[in-house]
């Protein structure tokens, strides 16, 4: 008895000799993700937490870390293009969408496109008269010459008088056009500051424009992950969730009133056909 006892546990030992201890795997380090430092502001805290809100939504591990230093959108873009930072976000064009992979899904739902009237308050009938877009049309529109609403509002029909923008405000208030257009995040902000001047009450010139998270040309993995997990944050409902409870876009909508306004809508000619082609889902107001 004792002899077979000993043969089973020399049999035994020999079978759990033969096999290898199984190890659980070591966790992988999460890939850091480098972005630009930028001025901190509501729109820029909206964005980084998008891209988070991207990111938990992909799979992978990452983790968020600024450069040490602030960066303009410029030399940003050069960064992007060495691979010193791995993502930016800006308004698209023609040129970022060749230079880089651009995450085709608005960040800002296409608030970046919807502008409003910084005015002289004596111009406020003029403004409230206006009731078609051709009655709109009548009425001067003062831009600085290298921004890209010139060519938008030009190729609409609309009377521009361009000047640089540190003279926009004063040229305003002087009635040497009707209205300053601005951006509905930066109107209200603008017009605060500038005692003599105030943001027209009743209309909204809107056109399809949009930022987007852009990545390295060559980091196809990257641009995946935050597409897919942008994707996902809108279909489990997430995106919208945090897109209407966001500080930044709440006050986007109570300081310039959007969703009270006569709403005008002009064609982008500088819009590519990819931009174009997104679905109506992830623009506002669509």
């Amino acid at each position: 008895m004792r002899l077979c006892r000993l043969l089973v546990l020399m049999a035994v030992s020999a079978v759990l000799a033969s096999v290898s201890p199984v190890v659980p795997p070591a966790l992988a380090d999460p890939t850091v993700l480098t972005y630009p430092k930028r001025p901190d502001s509501p729109r820029w805290q909206y964005a980084l937490g998008l891209i988070d809100l991207a990111l938990k939504h992909s799979g992978r591990d990452y983790v968020l870390a600024p450069t040490a230093e602030e960066m303009s959108q410029t030399r940003a873009a050069r960064e992007l293009e060495l691979g010193d930072v791995d993502f930016i976000w800006t308004g698209t064009s023609a040129e970022y969408e060749q230079r880089f992979r651009a995450i085709p899904i608005p960040v800002m739902r296409g608030l970046d496109g919807y502008r409003i009237c910084i005015i002289n308050p004596k111009r406020q009938a003029a403004f409230s008269a206006a009731k078609t877009l051709d009655d709109l049309k009548r009425l001067s529109i003062g831009q600085d010459p290298g921004w890209s609403d010139v060519k938008v509002l030009g190729a609409a029909g609309f009377k521009v008088v361009t000047a640089p923008s540190e003279s926009l405000l004063e040229m305003t208030e002087r009635e040497r056009f009707d209205c300053f257009l601005r951006g509905v995040h930066e109107a209200p902000t603008e017009a605060a500051r500038y005692p003599a001047l105030a943001v027209e009450r009743e209309i909204m010139i809107v056109y399809p424009f949009t930022s987007f998270f852009f990545v390295n040309k060559d980091d196809a993995t990257l641009a995946a992950d935050l597409e897919d997990g942008l994707k996902k944050a809108y279909a489990d409902g997430s995106f919208m969730t945090y897109f209407k409870n966001h500080p930044a876009i709440r006050a986007i909508f109570a300081d310039a009133q959007i969703e009270a306004r006569r709403r005008f809508e002009i064609p982008n000619p500088l819009l590519t056909e990819a931009t174009r082609g997104i679905p109506a889902e992830y623009w506002q107001g669509q």
